[in-house]
């Protein structure tokens, strides 16, 4: 298995030495041929050379890391269990502004409901974008397509459609930007192969081992947590706005502490959402 694994390696570099010749060789032996024009290389050849050099790395990426998971499980022993750290997208929870004002009781809560909401549905998106071991779309949309030289999200961009168990489609508005959502699926954190059929993009989508599974539910109760200290935040901020209504004496020591109760029961309720959408996701990410 280890030769084979070498051999996968040495083809990687092979791949991106033949592309690179290709390319090049034409070029030079034109020049060799006096009066003879020179061959005008266009963007869209190396495009292609660009695409084709990314398909080799992610060819010889996958060599290494089954080299390393190899070796890694060799050291292990016999409990070692093999295997080594897969490669996770980073995903982060979109930042809102924690800080709540108001000049008046009513217009505070109603800050820190908008703001909690916000939150949660931050939250939600981030947990979504962690895929799990049957396609999903939306593990597309941290994906940034250069679109007219703005950096877009792919949904944007183009159709993604789940085709089987294990197969997605992605399908461009604009069949001139296909080979720019196949660089971006190559370039992301994703560790998927587009197969570029000339009108859409094939996706097969590997069955997660559960090493990676566990690393992805770790991921998914992170994510979680950040979403829960951004509530937390909110409902401090919202507390303290209470607190300066009360000491300027605009309202009340019972009002004061009605709302204060009041923002309290929402910021439960909103970290029970969490716990919810955390739940939901480690459910899916156990189904095999």
């Amino acid at each position: 298995r280890m030769v084979v694994r070498k051999v996968l390696l040495l083809a990687a570099f092979v791949a991106i030495a033949q592309e690179a010749v290709a390319l090049v060789a034409p070029i030079y032996l034109r020049s060799l041929v006096p009066g003879t024009a020179p061959i005008s290389v266009s963007t869209n050849s190396i495009n292609d050379l660009e695409i084709r050099r990314m398909h080799a790395d992610r060819s010889r990426s996958c060599a290494i890391l089954m080299m390393a998971k190899a070796k890694k499980g060799k050291k292990g022993g016999k409990g070692g269990g093999g295997g080594g750290d897969a490669a996770v997208e980073e995903i982060v929870v979109k930042k809102v502004d924690t800080t709540v004002n108001g000049a008046d009781v009513a217009t505070i809560v109603k800050n820190v409901k908008e703001k909690m909401s916000k939150t949660l549905e931050n939250t939600r998106e981030a947990l979504g974008a962690i895929r799990t071991g049957r396609p999903s779309p939306n593990i597309f949309d941290k994906v940034m397509v250069e679109y007219y030289g703005t950096e877009t999200p792919l949904p944007q961009v183009a159709t993604v459609q789940v085709q089987s168990a294990t197969m997605i489609s992605i399908e461009p508005y604009e069949a001139s930007t296909l080979k720019d959502v196949e660089r971006a699926i190559l370039a992301s954190d994703l560790g998927l192969t587009p197969n570029n059929d000339g009108t859409l993009i094939r996706i097969n989508v590997p069955t997660l081992t559960q090493e990676t599974r566990q690393q992805y539910i770790k991921q998914a109760k992170g994510l979680a947590e950040d979403g829960k200290v951004a509530l937390r935040n909110i409902r401090r901020t919202g507390v303290d706005a209470v607190k300066k209504l009360e000491k300027d004496s605009s309202i009340g020591e019972d009002e004061s502490k009605g709302t204060q109760d009041d923002i309290q029961k929402i910021t439960d309720s909103n970290i029970k959402n969490v716990d919810d959408l955390l739940a939901a996701k480690e459910k899916d990410l156990a189904k095999v």
